[in-house]
């Protein structure tokens, strides 16, 4: 199973209760997607195991449906045969990358940075997801984007 690190940026209030630096499994089971296989524009629903800590995958949805999240931005934080880095320096960097990499800088949305587990650190060379939710935990419809 793929693990993710999900910090959050803010004060995002969500459907669901989320933790900072909680921990996220992820895999591409269920028919739905990874996480990690989303790319900025893709829309989908808090799954409600996210509360629990395990997200076995989402399904992405047309933006102009009702949804609580989009990928806003990707990157990679380049491993580089580094160790996997403390948590709190892992945050730092996914959350000013997520800063610097997202067009999206609203007071409607909250960015919640994505990090991979010491697991997967190597072999998806520090990918980080950058995702905006709504403030508020409303379901929003259009794109964060703005396309």
């Amino acid at each position: 199973m793929r693990g993710w690190v999900i910090g959050l940026v803010g004060t995002v209030l969500l459907v669901v209760a989320l933790a900072i630096a909680a921990v996220v499994a992820v895999s591409s089971a269920g028919g739905g997607t990874a996480l990690v296989d989303l790319e900025p524009g893709d829309c989908f629903e808090l799954p409600d195991s996210l509360a629990a800590g395990a997200i076995e995958s989402v399904q992405p949805i047309d933006c102009d449906e009702p949804h609580l999240a989009e990928v806003v931005a990707v990157g990679e934080l380049g491993t580089d045969g580094l160790d996997y880095p403390a948590d709190e320096m892992l945050f730092d960097d996914v959350d000013r990358s997520c800063r610097l990499a997202s067009p999206v800088m609203s007071d409607e949305f909250g960015l919640l940075p994505v990090a991979p587990t010491r697991d997967l650190w190597e072999s998806f060379d520090g990918r980080f997801v950058c995702i905006a939710v709504p403030f508020g935990g409303a379901p929003v419809t259009g794109s964060a984007l703005g396309s």
